[in-house]
C-alpha cells in the first residue's frame, strides 16, 4: 500500500513564495508527483482509492498530497494554483523525475499515472 506524504507548513509556504516546490519535495525520489485537491472532489475519492492502493514502485516514486481547502493558507495557495499555474480543476497534478516538471494533469486514471512514469502493474 502507498503512503502518500504531507508537505509541512514552510514547504507549502515556499511553493507559495516561489512559484514552485523545493528540491527537497521535487527531488525526494526520481519520481514524484504532488497531488492538490479539496477533500470534496468526487474525482479525487476514486483517484485516493487506487493511490493508496498502488504498490510495487515504493522504493522509486514519492507522491504528495495538498488537500488544500484544509490549510491556514487556502486561499494563497488557491492564488498560486489557479493564477500562477493555471489550473483551476482539481485535482491537479504535478510530476517530476529527476527534481524536474515533466507533466501535469488533472485526474487521471490509475494506469495513466503510472505510464507517465514509465511504471506498470
Amino acid at each position: 500500500m502507498m503512503k502518500l506524504k504531507s508537505l509541512t507548513d514552510e514547504q507549502l509556504l515556499q511553493a507559495i513564495r516561489s512559484g514552485e516546490f523545493g528540491s527537497d519535495v521535487t527531488a525526494s525520489r526520481r519520481k514524484v508527483a504532488v497531488v492538490m485537491t479539496q477533500d470534496w472532489c468526487s474525482d479525487w475519492i476514486r483517484m485516493e482509492y487506487w493511490l493508496r492502493n498502488t504498490a510495487g514502485c515504493e522504493d522509486d516514486l514519492d507522491i504528495y498530497l495538498i488537500v488544500y481547502n484544509k490549510l491556514d493558507c487556502f486561499r494563497d495557495f488557491l492564488r498560486l494554483k489557479e493564477y500562477r499555474w493555471l489550473n483551476d480543476q482539481i485535482p491537479y497534478v504535478r510530476y517530476y523525475e529527476n527534481g524536474s516538471l515533466f507533466r501535469v494533469s488533472n485526474a487521471v486514471p490509475r494506469d495513466a499515472f503510472l505510464r507517465f512514469f514509465g511504471l506498470s502493474d
